[in-house]
């Protein structure tokens, strides 16, 4: 499992929640989640037992983040984040080509991407998420530099074909993930020290930490 994978559980699952004590309603509103059967999203983990999933509601309840804790056997099953495909007919028609043309240039190199955000939670729930100011959030999954460089060109002709801001993150292989906006101002700033979201933490890191785990004979070829 990793962050921004979508996280059925058992829809007699056992949860904790700190930010959902009893008698504010938010522990009612997660119980029904579950029982709908909806997904949550894996969260960053911290130290000790059991699971860390994440949720957000839709506009009518406030949009509120919603974090809980479960044990690892309350898992039904593990998918990975929102297709682009599933998200087109919600954007307008400029738009919804140029996903559609991100999501095709991403998948000829080899490297994988999902959406993740206020898009697809209306996708997953069927429920009002976006306003105006709503942008499109994207997890991009690489193996190699050569990927990585046409994933970067990819997104970058993509952002400036939609009608709202292209966010997210670029993922290596072992986890470590970076905003792609970031990544993509270090041609002007190259000694930038970069905001890494690992497994369980964040962190500051240089490019070259960063793409340690690219696959060395493609980096050197």
């Amino acid at each position: 499992m990793r962050r921004h994978d979508l996280v059925y559980v058992h829809t007699t699952a056992a949860f904790t929640s700190a930010c959902a004590a009893e008698g504010s309603g938010l522990a009612d509103e997660i119980r029904a989640w579950i029982a709908q059967g909806r997904p949550f999203v894996m969260a960053r983990q911290p130290d000790g037992p059991g699971v860390q999933l994440g949720l957000t509601l839709p506009l009518r309840l406030g949009r509120k983040r919603l974090a809980i804790q479960i044990a690892r056997q309350e898992i039904a099953a593990v998918l990975p984040p929102v297709r682009i495909e599933r998200c087109l007919e919600r954007l307008p028609e400029a738009s919804a080509q140029a996903m559609l043309d991100l999501a095709t240039r991403v998948a000829a190199c080899g490297a994988r991407i999902g959406v993740f955000g206020s898009l697809a939670w209306e996708v997953l729930t069927g429920e009002a998420y976006r306003n105006a100011e709503s942008d499109i959030d994207i997890i991009c999954d690489v193996t190699t530099s050569a990927q990585l460089k046409a994933v970067m060109a990819a997104l970058g002709e993509a952002a400036g074909h939609l009608h709202c801001r292209l966010d997210g993150e670029v993922r290596m292989p072992d986890g470590l993930a970076v905003s792609w906006r970031e990544l993509a101002g270090l041609s002007t700033k190259p000694d930038t020290r970069l905001l890494v979201k690992g497994p369980e933490s964040v962190g500051l890191m240089s490019f070259t930490e960063l793409t340690a785990s690219l696959q060395a004979e493609v980096m050197h070829a």
